[in-house]
C-alpha cells in the first residue's frame, strides 16, 4: 500500500534577505500549468451543471479541474444578466455567514457544538436538512452580434429552408438565453425541503451516467438542482424572493463548503517526463471515465469521480521497433454496448524523446501510421469484474496513411465496423473490421492443437500479405476523370492495389475499398479527419482538415462514389478540431468557434433531399462565428454541444479557462456568452527571483532526504520536516536556519559549494573498499557532480554530456571479470553516452559515445576483457573497445546475444546502484513541481519499522535522543498529513494536545496501477466526498498509523478514541456527501498488505459490513458467491478472485447468516473446508479465521469433527518440514480456543476420541500437545470434562501397546503435570503411580498409571469437591468440599484384601464405604467460592506425614489424618 505524500513548502525557497513572496502552495499547484505547453485538453459536463476539464502536459501529468459556471464572472459587459461572485474568487472555503471571517469559517465551518463527552453512536453535530434552490431568468431578448451567413442573393430561400427543417434538427439549436447562461436553472424560484438523507452506503458506487442531451431534452417545468446530488452541500431553508431576473446568488448559509471553481487533482502518470506526454484524451460520457493515451504507448483509464487509474495497458506489444520510434498521438472510441468500448490507438513516426526535448532532431513526416485496437470493459458495481483493457490485435499493424487521418466507425443498423482512413495518395480507404468472439478463438486454438496435419493445412490457407507488393504506377494513362463527383477540373489517380485480408488475433481486416480521392491539393497536409454515417447508415459523410483548410466528402457503398465539397473558413488560426453535431451540422475549432450546417441543393441551387433521385450538391453554410483569441486550446464535448471550453495563456504568463456558450441558429436573437472559470493566481512558474526551485529528490532514510535545487546546492532534511513544515509569510530561506524562528531548523545540512546549473537527478554510490557513501548528481548542462554524503562536500565535477544524466550503475571492485570497468561508476546520459568514472579519486576514465536509442543492456568482457557490447532499445547493438574508445562493429540484437552466449562476457545490471530507503521512494520521472514534491510511502514497511522501535520503548515520553522519540516524530508527521482537522473540535484537541499532531500543509493522494493522483482539497469534507475507494484508503492509513502509535502506553486511550471517531462517526459529521469506505477495497488490502495494515483493514471491514443494509448485504453476496473456490475449476481455486469471494461472503455469513440462502451457506462452508484441508493452499489462514468466526454456522453443512481435527493438526504442527511459509500455527491455536469456548461439547468429544482412537501416533501426540496448551490457556473449558479427559490420557498409556506408550509418554506426563498444577481436584503420587481425579458429582476416581487402569471410585462427597491431596507416603487421600464444609480422609494404600476384591477401595477401618475420617469446618462466605476462585485460592500443605493444612484464601485449617 503506497501513500503519495506531497510537501509543497519545499518546492521553492528564497534567500534569507529576500522579500515576502506569494503563497508557496499556489505556486506549486499552478507551476505545473504555467510553464508547460499543453499537450491535450478535454472537457465534459456532468449532471447538476458541473463542468470538468483535464489538461494534459508534455511531461506526463494531467490536471483536473471542476467548477460550476454560475459561480464565475461573465466577461461580456454587454450582457443584461449579471451574477455577482463571492468576494474572494479563489478562497478555499465559503464563509458560513457574510460576517464571518474565512479563518472562522474554516475552523467551525459546520457550526459544531462541543459536547462534554464524545458519543460515537450518534451524530456529533446537527446538520440541517437540505433544501433545493431553483431559479430562473426572464425571456427578455439580448442584442446579438451579426451572424455570418454564406449566401448572397437567396435570403428568402434560405429562410424557407430553415423553416422547413425537421423538429429533430431544430431541437439541437433551440436553447434560450437562460439555458445558455444558467443551464441548470429553471424559471421561478422554489424552495423545497428535502427529506433527511439516507445513511450512506459503504459499497462502491458506479459513475453517474449523464445524458448527452440532459441540458436540452429535460422537461423545463421540472425543477433542477442547483448543485449535483453528490457534490452539493446541505442548505438551510430560508426565504428567497423571486425576481424576474436574479442579480446575485448567495453562497450556502449553513457553512458547508461550496463547490466553486476548484483545482481538483493532479494525476502523475507512470512513467512521466520527456517522451511520455499525455498526447490524447477521450471522455466516456455514460461511465464517467477518461481514457488517456501517452505518446510512449501507455493507455490508461481513469475514474473521474476520484481521478484514480482503474485500468492500463501497453499499445506496444514488442519492446521497440527496428530503426524507428513512434509517437502514439490519437485515440478513436466506438461504443459497442453492454458497457464495452472499442479504443483505437494511432501512432506516427517520431524521434527519440531526448532528441525532441533538447532540439537535436526534427519531427519526421511519414505517411505511415501504426494502429492497435483494444476493448475497454467497464467494471461492475461490486468490483467483481474490474474495469480492464483487452488487446484485440495480436500485434499492432500499419496502414499507408497518416495517423491523423484514421477513424473507426460503427454502423448502428447492423453493428458492423469500418476502418476509414486517407492513405498516402489521398484516397479515402474503407476496410471492414470484424471482432472475432473469444469463444471462437478458443475453439480455433483447440482445433489447431488437435491435429498437426490439419494445423498445417489451416496455416497454408491463410492469406499472407506480400510486403513487396507495390502500388500501381501513377502514369498519365492511369489518370481518369470521375465525373461530377469531384467537381470540374479534378483528376483522380487509379486506386492502388488492395491489401489482402489479414487476421490479427481477434481482429479480421477485410480487403481495402478505395472510395475516391479526398484531397486534391499537394499543399494540403492532413491534420485530422472526422467521419460518421449519414441518413439511414447508407452513406459516409466526413470532414478532413489541415492547419488552415477543410474539405468535406461523402461516399456511398460503391467504389468511386465519393463526392467532395468545400468548407469556407474565415479563420486565420490553426484548426484544432472539427466535430459533427448531427448529420446536418458541425463545429470548427480554431482561433474562432464556427458553426456550419450542410445544405443539399440540385444543379439549379434549389433545395433537395437525398431521395429525390437528382444529382445532389452539398454546401457548407457558416451560421455563426465567435472569436476566442490566438494561442487558445479548445475542447468540445458531446455532453454540452453548444458550449466550448478554452485554455489560453495570458501576456502576464498566467493561464485561464473560459467557457463559451454559443447558439448555432442563425436567427436567434442572442449573443455568445463568455465566462471565466479559472485563472492562475500568479504569473510565477515556481521560480522565485533570488531563490531556488526544487529540481530533484533522493530519499535515503526516513530521517535523511536530500533535495537538489536550481541554485546548484544539495540540502539535507528529514521526512517529518518535509511533511510538517508550515507556511510562513516569507518563503523558506536558503540558509539552514529560518529567519522566521531561530530554532526552526529548515535543513540539517547544505552542500558547501554552489554549482552554476540545476541538479536534475541524484544517485547514491558506495565505495566497497572504504564503505564511504557518495552522491552523484546530474545537472541540466550535462554535467556530473560528486559529493560526500556525510559532509555534503563537493568531491569532483565533470561536464561530459550534451543530454543530462539519467542513470548510474556501479561495477564493484570485487568483480574481477569486469576488466577496466572494475570499481567504477557508469554514468549514462539520455542519449546513451556512457562516462566511466573511477570510485578511487573520482577521475573520468573513458567516454563511450551514445546512439539514437536508449541503452537496454550492457555486457563487458571479450578476449582481452576490454570490450563492451551495448544493446539498444531499437534492437541494434554495438561493440566498443573500452580503453581506446574505438568503435569496432555494429550488429543486430540477435547477433549480439549469440556473441554473449558464447561465453567470456558478464552482464552489468543497469539497476545496480546502492540501495536507498525501502520505506519511501520517488515517482519515476519528473512531471513538474507537484511530482517532485511527492514521495511514495510504503505504509506496511513504514509501520513494521516504526512499531519495533515503539515496542522497544513502550513509552512516548522518553529521552529526546532515543530511537523511540524519533520514531514517534515520524508517526506523528505521517498522521498529521492523513488526518482531516476541522471536522470535530474535540477530536482536533485530542490530536493536537494528546497525540502531538499539528495541521500539516502536506497532502495525501492515491497511488494506483500506473498513476499517482494528488488531491487539492479546500475543505476537510471534500477529502471524504471523493469516492468510496479513496475514503477506504485514507481511513485505513489513519487507523493503521494510530494502532502503531497506540503501542506507546500513555497514548493508547487517545488513539482508540480517534480510531473510533474515524471508523464510526464520519458519516454523521460529513453528511450526505460522505463516501463510506469501500468494503471490497478493504478486503483486497487484507490480502495485499502487511500484518499491521491487515489488522486495520479487518477492523474496518467488520465495521463496514455491520452498517450495510440488508438489501446491500444480499446484493454484495449475490455478486460474489458465484466466484467461491468450491465452484471454480481446479486451476482457479487458488486465484485472487476466488479467495476474495470467500473473504467477503464468509465474513458476511458469519455476521448476517440469516440473510443468506442455504445454498450460499453450503458453498461457503465447502470453500472453507477446501482451503483448510489443502496443505499447499496459500489461504489456509483465511479458512482458519473463518472457522473460528462462524464455526457454529459451518458445522451444520460439513463434517465438523474433520474441521476440528484439521485445526488440531495445524495448531500443534512443530516439524520444520511441515510448517508453511505463513506459519499459521498461532492462528490455528487461537481458533481452537475460540471454538472450544463456543462449542465445548463437540470440542471435548472430538478431543477424547482422537486421544483414544487416533489414526496415527503423530495425531495422538499432537492432540495431547493441544490438551496441554488448552490447560495453560483455557482451564475453565476443560474443568467440567476433566474426568473424561484424564481417562483418555490414562488409557493412552496402555502398557500392552509399547510403541504407543513410548510415543505419547512425554506428552501424557506433561499433561498430567499441568493438570495437577492447575486443577486442585486432581493429584498424582509419584511413588505409587496413583492418580486421583475428582468429579463435579463429588466422587474421586483412582487410577493406576502402571497398568493404565481404573482402580476404584471413592464416593463420599455430595457436592462439588474443591481439592484433593495424597499424603507423602501415599497411604492417605484427603479431599475437601467447600460447599459442604467437610474434609474427608481416605485410606488408599495397598492392603491384603485388595488381592481378593480387586476394584474395591481399601477398608477404611469400619464397615461400609464411609471415609476413614470426616472433619467438618465452617469458613462462612468462602463456601460459595467460584470455580475460578478454587483454582487460585484453595490448596493443601503437608507439614508432617499425618498432618495436613488446608489453605482457603487467607484462612488456614490444620487437620490430623
Amino acid at each position: 500500500m503506497l501513500l503519495p505524500l506531497t510537501f509543497p513548502t519545499y518546492a521553492s525557497i528564497q534567500d534569507i534577505s529576500g522579500s515576502s513572496g506569494p503563497s508557496i502552495n499556489i505556486n506549486v499547484i499552478e507551476s505545473n500549468c504555467n510553464p508547460e505547453q499543453t499537450a491535450s485538453f478535454a472537457s465534459w459536463r456532468t449532471e447538476g451543471g458541473f463542468y470538468h476539464t483535464a489538461v494534459g502536459s508534455p511531461t506526463g501529468s494531467i490536471h483536473v479541474f471542476s467548477f460550476h459556471p454560475t459561480n464565475t464572472p461573465n466577461l461580456d459587459s454587454r450582457a443584461r444578466l449579471t451574477i455577482t461572485p463571492p468576494s474572494e474568487h479563489n478562497s478555499p472555503t465559503v464563509p458560513s455567514s457574510p460576517g464571518r471571517s474565512p479563518s472562522q469559517s474554516r475552523r467551525h465551518s459546520r457550526s459544531l457544538q462541543s459536547p462534554s463527552s464524545l458519543s460515537f453512536n450518534q451524530a456529533l453535530i446537527n446538520v440541517s436538512a437540505r433544501a433545493r434552490v431553483v431559479s430562473g431568468v426572464s425571456r427578455e431578448q439580448v442584442e446579438a452580434p451579426k451572424n455570418y451567413v454564406d449566401f448572397e442573393d437567396e435570403p428568402g430561400r434560405l429562410k424557407d429552408l430553415l423553416k422547413s427543417s425537421g423538429k429533430h434538427e431544430r431541437r439541437l439549436w433551440e436553447r434560450t438565453l437562460a439555458d445558455a447562461i444558467l443551464p441548470s436553472f429553471d424559471r421561478g424560484v422554489v424552495i423545497e425541503q428535502s427529506p433527511a438523507p439516507a445513511s450512506p452506503t459503504l459499497l462502491p458506487t458506479l459513475p453517474t451516467s449523464p445524458s448527452s442531451a440532459s441540458s436540452t431534452n429535460k422537461n423545463k417545468d421540472d425543477p433542477k438542482s442547483l448543485l449535483s446530488a453528490t457534490d452539493s452541500p446541505t442548505f438551510s431553508a430560508r426565504l428567497v424572493s423571486a425576481p424576474p431576473s436574479p442579480r446575485q446568488l448567495s453562497p450556502p448559509s449553513d457553512g458547508s463548503p461550496s463547490r466553486r471553481t476548484t483545482f481538483k487533482a493532479s494525476i502523475i502518470l507512470d512513467p512521466c517526463g520527456p517522451g511520455h506526454a499525455a498526447s490524447a484524451m477521450r471522455y466516456v460520457e455514460t461511465e464517467n471515465l477518461l481514457v488517456v493515451l501517452q505518446e510512449s504507448g501507455n493507455l490508461s483509464t481513469f475514474d473521474m469521480r476520484d481521478s484514480t487509474c482503474v485500468a492500463t495497458c501497453q499499445c506496444i506489444t514488442t519492446r521497440s521497433y527496428q530503426d524507428q520510434f513512434w509517437k502514439w498521438k490519437a485515440i478513436r472510441m466506438v461504443p459497442t454496448g453492454d458497457k464495452k468500448y472499442l479504443i483505437l490507438a494511432c501512432a506516427s513516426p517520431s524521434q527519440p524523446p531526448f532528441a525532441e526535448a533538447f532540439g537535436l532532431a526534427d519531427e519526421p513526416r511519414d505517411s505511415k501510421a501504426r494502429l492497435n485496437l483494444f476493448e475497454l470493459s467497464v467494471g461492475d458495481l461490486y468490483g467483481v469484474h474490474p474495469t480492464r483493457f483487452e488487446r484485440l490485435a495480436s500485434d499492432d499493424w500499419q496502414v499507408d496513411g497518416p495517423a491523423a487521418g484514421v477513424e473507426l466507425l460503427m454502423n448502428d443498423a447492423d453493428s458492423s465496423l469500418q476502418l476509414v482512413y486517407i492513405n498516402s495518395t489521398n484516397y479515402l480507404v474503407t476496410r471492414c473490421l470484424t471482432i472475432i468472439p473469444e469463444y471462437e478463438m478458443r475453439a480455433r486454438a483447440r482445433s489447431f492443437t488437435s491435429s498437426s496435419g490439419h494445423s498445417q493445412e489451416d496455416h497454408k490457407s491463410l492469406a499472407i500479405p506480400n510486403p513487396f507488393k507495390a502500388f500501381g504506377s501513377k502514369s498519365a494513362e492511369s489518370v481518369a476523370l470521375l465525373g461530377q463527383n469531384h467537381g470540374p477540373g479534378k483528376e483522380q489517380e487509379s486506386p492502388p492495389a488492395a491489401t489482402a485480408i489479414r487476421n490479427l488475433g481477434r481482429i479480421r481486416l477485410e480487403e481495402e475499398e478505395f472510395r475516391g480521392i479526398v484531397i486534391s491539393s499537394p499543399e494540403f497536409l492532413l491534420e485530422g479527419i472526422t467521419v460518421r454515417y449519414a441518413g439511414l447508415n447508407d452513406r459516409i459523410i466526413g470532414l478532413a482538415w489541415s492547419n488552415t483548410e477543410i474539405t468535406g466528402f461523402t461516399a456511398g457503398e460503391q467504389e468511386g462514389s465519393l463526392a467532395t465539397f468545400a468548407v469556407p473558413l474565415r479563420s486565420q488560426g490553426q484548426i484544432q478540431g472539427v466535430h459533427f453535431l448531427d448529420d446536418e451540422a458541425f463545429v470548427v475549432l480554431s482561433d474562432t468557434i464556427s458553426h456550419y450546417y450542410l445544405r443539399r441543393v440540385d444543379a439549379d441551387n434549389n433545395p433537395t433531399s437525398p431521395s429525390s433521385g437528382t444529382s445532389i450538391i452539398i454546401q457548407a453554410i457558416q451560421t455563426t462565428t465567435t472569436s476566442v483569441g490566438p494561442s487558445s486550446m479548445l475542447s468540445w464535448s458531446r455532453s454540452s454541444p453548444h458550449e466550448v471550453l478554452s485554455l489560453r495563456p495570458l501576456r502576464s504568463g498566467q493561464k485561464e479557462i473560459l467557457i463559451h456558450t454559443i447558439h448555432p441558429r442563425q436567427d436567434v436573437s442572442t449573443k455568445q456568452q463568455r465566462r471565466r472559470l479559472w485563472r492562475t493566481q500568479s504569473s510565477s512558474s515556481g521560480t522565485i527571483p533570488g531563490g531556488a526551485t526544487l529540481m530533484s529528490v533522493l530519499p535515503l532514510e526516513l530521517n535523511l532526504v536530500l533535495l537538489g535545487y536550481s541554485d546548484g546546492h544539495i540540502r539535507q532534511t528529514s521526512l517529518p520536516c518535509l511533511l510538517q513544515r508550515k507556511y510562513h509569510t516569507q518563503s523558506a530561506p536558503l540558509s539552514a536556519v529560518s529567519s522566521v524562528s531561530g530554532s526552526d531548523v529548515l535543513f540539517d545540512k547544505v552542500s558547501d559549494m554552489s554549482l552554476p546549473s540545476s541538479i536534475l537527478s541524484m544517485h547514491l554510490a558506495r565505495n566497497d573498499r572504504t564503505g564511504e557513501r557518495y552522491i552523484l548528481g546530474g545537472t541540466d548542462d550535462g554535467g556530473i557532480a560528486i559529493w560526500a554524503l556525510e559532509s555534503l562536500k563537493l568531491q569532483a565535477r565533470f561536464t561530459p554530456f550534451i543530454v543530462p544524466l539519467t542513470r548510474v550503475t556501479q561495477v564493484l571492485q570485487s568483480n574481477e571479470s569486469a576488466g577496466p570497468l572494475r570499481g567504477s561508476l557508469l554514468c549514462i546520459s539520455g542519449d546513451g553516452t556512457i562516462a566511466v568514472v573511477s570510485m578511487e579519486g573520482f577521475e573520468m576514465l573513458y567516454l563511450i559515445p551514445g546512439a539514437s536509442s536508449p541503452i537496454a543492456r550492457i555486457y563487458a568482457g571479450g578476449d582481452d576483457n576490454n570490450r563492451a557490447v551495448l544493446i539498444y532499445a531499437d534492437g541494434s547493438a554495438r561493440i566498443w573497445d573500452i580503453v581506446s574508445g574505438e568503435f569496432l562493429r555494429a550488429m543486430t540484437e540477435e547477433k549480439a546475444k549469440e556473441l554473449v552466449d558464447a561465453g567470456g562476457w558478464i552482464n552489468i545490471s543497469l539497476g545496480n546502484s546502492e540501495r536507498t530507503s525501502i520505506s519511501i521512494s520517488t515517482l519515476s520521472g519528473s512531471a513538474g513541481p507537484v511530482s517532485l514534491c511527492t514521495l511514495l510511502l510504503s505504509l506496511g514497511r513504514f509501520l513494521k519499522y516504526t512499531s519495533v522501535n515503539v515496542k522497544s520503548s513502550g513509552h512516548a515520553l522518553s529521552s529526546s535522543a532515543s530511537p523511540s522519540n524519533t520514531t514517534l516524530a515520524q508517526l506523528r508527521a505521517v498522521l498529521s498529513v492523513l488526518l482531516t482537522p476541522g471536522l470535530s473540535p474535540d477530536i482536533d484537541e485530542i490530536c493536537e494536545n494528546k497525540l502531538g499532531t499539528s495541521p500539516s500543509p502536506s497532502t495525501v493522494g492515491f497511488s494506483s496501477a500506473l498513476a499517482t493522483t494528488i488531491y487539492h482539497h479546500d475543505h476537510p469534507i471534500h477529502a471524504w466526498s471523493m469516492s468510496a475507494k479513496v475514503s477506504a484508503e485514507r481511513v485505513l492509513a489513519i487507523v493503521s498509523v494510530l494502532k502503531t502509535l497506540s503501542l506507546a502506553e500513555e497514548l493508547l486511550h487517545d488513539c482508540q478514541t480517534v480510531i473510533t471517531f474515524y471508523s464510526t462517526s464520519l458519516a454523521h459529521v460529513v453528511g450526505a456527501s460522505y463516501q463510506a469506505p469501500d468494503v471490497v477495497y478493504l478486503a483486497t488490502q487484507w490480502f495485499d498488505s502487511s500484518n499491521d495494515v491487515r489488522q486495520a483493514a479487518k477492523t474496518l471491514f467488520d465495521a463496514g459490513i455491520v452498517r450495510l443494509s440488508d438489501e446491500e448485504s444480499i446484493a454484495l453476496v449475490d455478486a460474489w458467491q458465484h466466484h467461491l473456490p468450491c465452484l471454480q475449476p481446479s486451476i482457479e481455486k487458488e486465484s485472487a478472485k476466488a479467495s476474495l469471494a470467500l473473504f467477503i461472503c464468509g465474513y458476511m455469513a458469519a455476521e448476517k447468516y440469516s440473510l443468506l440462502t442455504t445454498s450460499s451457506l453450503i458453498d461457503i462452508s465447502k470453500s472453507i473446508a477446501l482451503y483448510l484441508h489443502d496443505e499447499s493452499s496459500a489461504y489456509r489462514g483465511l479458512a482458519i479465521d473463518l472457522c473460528a468466526r462462524g464455526f457454529q454456522i459451518w458445522q451444520h453443512y460439513l463434517d465438523s469433527m474433520a474441521m476440528l481435527r484439521a485445526l488440531y493438526t495445524l495448531a500443534t504442527n512443530a516439524r520444520k518440514e511441515t510448517i508453511p511459509a505463513q506459519n499459521i500455527g498461532p492462528q490455528a491455536r487461537l481458533a481452537v480456543l475460540q471454538i472450544a469456548s463456543s462449542n465445548t461439547p463437540l470440542f471435548m468429544t472430538t478431543l477424547t476420541l482422537d486421544i483414544l482412537n487416533p489414526k496415527t501416533l503423530d495425531q495422538r501426540k499432537a492432540v495431547m500437545q493441544l490438551v496441554a496448551f488448552m490447560i495453560r490457556k483455557r482451564p475453565l473449558i476443560l474443568y467440567p470434562n476433566l474426568p473424561r479427559l484424564m481417562e483418555a490420557v490414562v488409557k493412552s498409556l496402555d502398557p500392552n501397546s509399547t510403541a504407543s506408550r513410548d510415543a505419547v509418554l512425554d506428552s501424557a506426563t506433561d499433561i498430567i503435570g499441568h493438570v495437577v498444577k492447575t486443577f486442585p481436584t486432581v493429584d498424582f503420587h509419584m511413588a505409587t503411580q496413583r492418580l486421583a481425579v475428582g468429579t463435579s458429582e463429588g466422587a474421586f476416581i483412582m487410577y493406576d498409571l502402571k497398568t493404565a487402569t481404573q482402580l476404584y471410585v471413592l464416593e463420599g462427597h455430595k457436592r462439588r469437591p474443591a481439592a484433593c491431596t495424597f499424603s507423602p507416603d501415599g497411604r492417605r487421600l484427603v479431599t475437601v468440599s467447600l460447599e459442604e464444609g467437610v474434609v474427608l480422609v481416605w485410606k488408599v494404600g495397598s492392603s491384603f484384601t485388595s488381592f481378593f476384591n480387586p476394584g474395591a477401595p481399601p477398608r477404611q477401618g469400619h464397615g461400609g464405604s464411609q471415609p476413614f475420617k470426616t472433619l467438618n469446618f465452617n469458613v462462612g462466605d468462602e463456601a460459595n467460592m467460584t470455580i475460578t476462585g478454587t483454582l487460585e485460592w484453595v490448596s493443601f500443605e503437608w507439614p508432617a506425614e499425618r498432618s495436613v493444612r488446608l489453605h482457603i484464601r487467607e484462612s488456614v485449617l490444620t487437620f490430623s489424618t
